[in-house]
């Protein structure tokens, strides 16, 4: 049975196809509030956007809204992300779908930018299978429109490699220009993408000719000696470093005199350890991730495939060390790596130019019905897992969170400073749109009621059930903050959500 003609690469095919479905999937529920997955982080961007548009602070005075009776001035990345959403708010109103919708945009180019040095490393069909993976693979979707600025770092990276090539092809001085500028702007987004990304942006130098064919290993040392003695390397490296290095260096003499920060640097942040190496149901749960996640598991074996092809050629090294660099940010960050399943979102940069290779090489002498039933298994897979993990969770959680924080945000005054009894998630704060304090149930005592009400607060709110957005309330603590609402004559009640809000007046007395 010969392969059918659309299935074997003999017909064009159109970009807006990937492009078109990626947008699709991640339209999907783009009016949600900030709530689901990794809310807490979401959460924190969109405070910083809203604080730009309301107060007008520069971009290099971020806020957030945990800082008590502060402004809130905060230590975190180059807060580019937010400021843009800022400005867009400044267009049209707060409306945080604007800040999906350029997760959306960012994520629709890394698309097209996957599918360019897709073809320009393998070929065109291989360039526009990665682009489809790319499209449709759970992680990629959702944090395609997530309220943060994972998608526009991806879009940076992939600019800064497809730029850097097309100077080493043509010697354009704008496309030097520009992949500088996306490398700097990764950077200050993000620092670790000067490891996963840095590293295939210097193998794009060293591997790259107009055979395509890789130079052989054995002349590496010598490609990096040459390549060292280029006064232009060191100005590109140079001056990105500096900038990184500016910025940083501000944000931290920022949080140095707030008192607040994401917590980057020193001992506390405890990002990777032996311990945590050789951890083995770590590694089999990032396994499980990535395989489910990022290849929706049908990818795996095209992914060998794709390693096995592209071994001997200079785009397979290239788009190889891009996963030696994600896996090398991995070791080094485990932990967050652990935690955070977007520390993996660089992996489809490479991941998919390489399943798209190992696709075309499978299916070319298959019959049609092969590959189609793979490509409906791969996005019934990608389906299930956003329907069930993300979609569903954000639904949940808006029927948990949403009545009492649109209460506040009627009945409280706008500059009203709050107590969430959140633990250290944001996300109430940020739906409440007001700043305040975080803090845990079991950690309520007399004395810090006395400081909140001397510091300006006015109310304690949070839920019967969540300690925080996703994460159940020890029964002992329900029953706590049962006996407070019980004590307060003015407590706001609402059951069907199981949330609360509390004057904190009420309840001097009573602690």
């Amino acid at each position: 049975m010969r392969p059918h003609p659309a299935l074997s690469g003999t017909i064009p095919r159109p970009a807006w196809l990937p492009i078109g479905l990626g947008s699709l999937l991640r339209l999907v529920q783009i009016w949600m509030p900030v709530l689901g997955v990794h809310s807490w982080r979401q959460a924190d961007t969109a405070a910083m956007a809203r604080h730009f548009a309301e107060q007008g602070t520069p971009i290099w005075l971020p806020q957030i809204d945990w800082g008590g009776a502060s402004a809130g001035f905060v230590e975190s990345e180059f807060p580019i992300y937010p400021f843009l959403v800022s400005r867009l708010y400044a267009l049209v109103g707060l409306h945080e779908w604007l800040g999906r919708g350029l997760s959306v945009l960012c994520s629709a180019l890394t698309i097209w930018l996957v599918m360019r040095f897709g073809r320009r490393w393998f070929n065109p069909q291989a360039g526009w299978w990665g682009g489809l993976v790319f499209a449709i693979a759970p992680l990629g979707v959702y944090f395609g429109r997530a309220f943060q600025a994972e998608a526009l770092l991806l879009l940076c990276a992939a600019g800064a490699l497809e730029s850097l090539s097309l100077w080493n092809e043509r010697r354009l001085p704008w496309s030097m220009g520009l992949s500088w500028l996306c490398f700097t702007t990764a950077g200050l987004i993000k620092v670790i993408p000067l490891l996963w990304l840095g590293l295939p942006l210097l193998m794009v130098q060293l591997s790259s000719n107009p055979q395509g064919q890789a130079p052989p290993l054995r002349t590496l040392p010598g490609r990096v000696l040459r390549l060292l003695k280029y006064p232009g390397f060191w100005l590109y490296i140079g001056t990105s470093l500096l900038t990184i290095a500016s910025w940083y260096w501000h944000s931290h003499q920022l949080g140095q005199a707030s008192g607040l920060s994401f917590g980057f640097w020193g001992s506390g942040t405890d990002r990777s350890s032996i311990s945590l190496l050789l951890d083995l149901n770590g590694w089999i749960n990032l396994l499980l991730r990535v395989g489910l996640r990022v290849l929706v598991l049908v990818g795996v074996p095209f992914l060998l495939i794709g390693f096995k092809s592209s071994w001997c050629s200079a785009g397979g090294q290239i788009a190889i060390s891009g996963v030696v660099g994600v896996l090398l940010c991995t070791i080094a960050t485990m932990r967050a790596s652990t935690v955070h399943e977007y520390y993996q979102l660089p992996l489809l940069l490479f991941s998919s130019p390489l399943i798209g290779l190992g696709w075309q090489t499978w299916y070319k002498q298959r019959p049609r019905w092969q590959p189609r039933s793979l490509l409906c298994l791969a996005l019934a897979v990608s389906l299930t897992v956003l329907s069930v993990d993300y979609w569903a969770l954000e639904y949940r959680q808006r029927e948990a969170w949403m009545p009492l924080a649109l209460t506040i945000r009627r009945d409280l005054p706008s500059d009203a400073r709050i107590v969430s009894i959140t633990s250290t998630d944001p996300t109430l704060l940020n739906l409440a749109r007001r700043q305040g304090w975080l803090i845990s149930s079991k950690h309520l005592t007399q004395e810090q009621l006395q400081h909140w009400k001397h510091a300006g607060a006015s109310h304690l709110a949070g839920s019967f059930v969540w300690d925080n957005t996703y994460r159940p309330m020890p029964e002992q603590q329900q029953q706590l903050l049962q006996e407070m609402v019980d004590a307060s004559p003015r407590a706001w009640v609402d059951p069907r959500s199981k949330t609360y809000l509390i004057p904190i007046d009420d309840l001097q007395s009573e602690q």
